[in-house]
């Protein structure tokens, strides 16, 4: 009996009415893909009805078979992007050991979206084995994909990753170089902490504000000094975001911040506010009376919300 309607399903996703595929994809239930294998849903892929090719992209991933990475690799590519999104997140679902070779294999194919995609696959498995296949896609001319190169790599738990991590942060392009800032910062060792406080200092603003970000997770002396240096960028975002990882780090700088009560952007008065209160100045409440006069509704909204909240001991100015 379930030859049958193995055979019967078969004619059906294979028939020439566009409409009678599709409906026999949609209604297929875990029975009938317990009745195919991928080679019968495969040719949809290249189906030219893009709803088509969209339902087979999702009978594949409840199929779960990794002998379907290679195909919807391929259609990472495909021109129609709520396809080619499609095929990215269904490869997603591939989370089993015998996943990692297909998608090792994905790494050197000839799309750049394909290869994207197979380093995102490759990131929940955190296999040992991709770490060559990592390195090389660290040196790949396309700048997404040695982006998802450093990010997958950062997930693998080997201790060889982090020689090949830090040189990212010098990558010629600077959301490279962002992202790089964050998968170093991820190793959450102290070594690394005079390589993030380089990254304050990057040409591109973007990276200088990671790098402000991140620091938040090394309370150490070192890192306070950046983070105070930082207070002078030129870029606003960056200072907000200084302010609020000394703030995190509940550094005694309070005297640093206060002047930023004053600052022309209102993002930065708002956490100067916030973090003079995380860091518990002893003049915090005198500073909140006065922003009341603030020109930005915003701020005084702020101000007022933090006046009605009981303070809670913190560090003394310094």
């Amino acid at each position: 009996m379930n030859r049958n309607v193995a055979f019967s399903k078969l004619i059906d996703l294979s028939s020439e009415d566009a409409e009678r595929r599709r409906l026999t994809l949609a209604k297929l239930d875990e029975n009938d893909l317990d009745l195919l294998e991928v080679e019968d849903i495969l040719p949809l892929l290249a189906d030219e009805e893009f709803t088509i090719q969209r339902l087979a992209i999702a009978a594949l991933a409840e199929l779960n078979d990794v002998a379907a990475i290679p195909a919807l690799l391929d259609t990472t590519a495909d021109p129609d992007p709520e396809v080619s999104t499609a095929a990215r997140t269904a490869l997603l679902e591939f989370r089993t050991r015998d996943a990692v070779d297909p998608f090792i294999d994905g790494v050197t194919h000839p799309s750049p979206a394909a290869r994207e995609a197979a380093l995102a696959g490759l990131r929940e498995l955190k296999s040992a084995r991709a770490i060559p296949a990592l390195r090389g896609a660290l040196e790949d001319p396309t700048p997404g994909v040695r982006r998802e190169a450093i990010l997958t790599l950062a997930r693998v738990p080997d201790q060889n990753v982090k020689p090949m991590l830090i040189p990212t942060l010098y990558d010629s392009d600077p959301n490279v170089r962002r992202t790089a800032v964050t998968a170093v910062a991820s190793l959450r060792v102290p070594e690394v902490l005079a390589y993030l406080l380089r990254s304050l200092r990057d040409i591109d603003w973007t990276v200088r504000r990671e790098a402000a970000a991140v620091l938040a997770g090394y309370p150490y002396p070192g890192a306070i000094t950046g983070l105070r240096r930082a207070l002078q960028d030129e870029h606003a975002e960056v200072v907000r975001e200084a302010i609020s990882s000394l703030g995190r780090i509940r550094a005694p700088v309070s005297t640093s911040i206060a002047p930023f009560l004053r600052h022309e952007v209102t993002a930065v008065r708002i956490v100067a506010i916030k973090v003079l209160g995380e860091i518990g100045d002893s003049a915090f409440r005198v500073h909140l009376l006065r922003m009341l006069n603030d020109p930005s509704p915003e701020v005084i909204a702020v101000a007022l919300n933090l006046l009605a909240r009981p303070q809670e001991p913190g560090i003394e100015a310094a």
